[in-house]
């Protein structure tokens, strides 16, 4: 029996869905320690927030780190080129742009292996090239993390803060958790914190990861300024160590005047809402029959959630032994979850998900 909880990054009210551990993992299985990786800034002991103060500096912090690349506030076109690499079906070379005119209207488009889609907003109104709403992969991955990075705090979310250092940079690391699996916690990251790394002298973010196993590395060292804005000039993403997109920063510029690139004419209406989120957290306890229930195993995957309900395209990022690692893979290609179609409403915008997967096994007696 396998139990999945949906914690969707992108909702204020996350930690109300979150639900406890079970009594017999948190009083008896010790959470095994987060894997080493280059991009784990965390080695040593992270603090917690412990009053007001401390809540309203932290998450000042990771406002600004956000709000400093964010271009969104202004009419805008972004260009970006990426490259992506891991034995996937989207692997190759890509172009992506994004524009807003700042008046209700937003458009992106993408090209890559096997891929091409415009997609134009009109007041929410959603209209495409492509009748099907399924993106790859590799490509949600690259509009994380330039869109979809930003923390949101609830009264349930605890934060712990560490110092580190990177290329010769003083950091803030900030290990934040919608599960409460972290309230108390002492040491290192746990499996349940995402990370967020911010230079202290710019305020910018130099390091994200949403979970063990997958990083993310801005570089701003040729930054490009645009407006009060300073954007990473390039950033990298890796996977249980090895890079599996490599994407850089073409420009960013007022959009360009001409209406009809926000004109709807060839296009498809789709639906009302948008048609990509922020990642999706699922949280699942696996019991192992016949193991002692003073040890626990961790692994974490990622992959998108079709439409159908299935896990696609999953990957392995992190583990807490290996022998674990091939069962996990087995648990997502085997399962299937309420199909997305159930829960669209008559109107509403159909979606994929990119998701992040945390499987701990449990041993139980029989």
């Amino acid at each position: 029996m396998v139990s999945f909880f949906r914690l969707p990054l992108c909702m204020a009210a996350l930690a109300l869905l979150a639900t406890a551990q079970p009594p017999l993992f948190r009083a008896q299985s010790p959470e095994p320690a987060v894997p080493p990786d280059p991009l784990e800034l965390v080695t040593g002991e992270a603090q917690p927030v412990q009053n007001a103060d401390q809540r309203a500096a932290v998450t000042k912090l990771l406002v600004r780190a956000y709000t400093i690349s964010n271009v969104r506030p202004y009419p805008y076109d972004r260009k970006t080129v990426f490259t992506t690499f891991g034995s996937t079906s989207s692997d190759g070379s890509w172009q992506l742009e994004d524009m807003s005119s700042g008046s209700g209207f937003y458009r992106w488009n993408a090209q890559g292996p096997g891929y091409s889609a415009v997609n134009l907003y009109d007041h929410q109104m959603l209209y495409s090239n492509r009748p099907a709403v399924s993106i790859p992969v590799r490509l949600a991955q690259v509009r994380s993390a330039i869109f979809f990075m930003r923390p949101f705090i609830g009264p349930r979310a605890t934060l712990r803060t560490a110092a580190a250092s990177f290329n010769g940079a003083s950091l803030t690391c900030i290990l934040l958790s919608y599960m409460g699996a972290a309230k108390g916690a002492t040491g290192g990251r746990h499996w349940s914190e995402a990370e967020y790394c911010i230079d202290t002298a710019s305020g910018a973010l130099i390091t994200y990861s949403a979970a063990p196993g997958i990083y993310t590395l801005y570089d701003y060292s040729q930054a490009v300024h645009f407006r009060d804005l300073l954007v990473p000039n390039k950033f990298t993403i890796t996977e249980a160590g090895r890079t599996v997109i490599e994407a850089q920063t073409v420009s960013v510029a007022d959009p360009p005047k001409d209406p009809s690139l926000f004109q709807t004419a060839g296009l498809s209406q789709i639906g009302l809402g948008s048609l990509m989120t922020a990642p999706a957290i699922f949280r699942s306890f696996v019991p192992v029959p016949n193991a002692s229930p003073r040890s626990a195993q961790i692994a974490v995957l990622h992959g998108m959630r079709s439409g159908t309900g299935q896990i696609t395209d999953a990957e392995l990022l992190a583990s807490s032994d290996s022998a674990v690692n091939q069962t996990a893979l087995q648990v997502a290609s085997q399962w299937q979850g309420r199909g997305e179609q159930d829960d669209v409403e008559p109107g509403a915008t159909p979606q994929s998900h990119e998701i992040l997967m945390t499987l701990t096994f449990i041993g139980i007696q029989r």
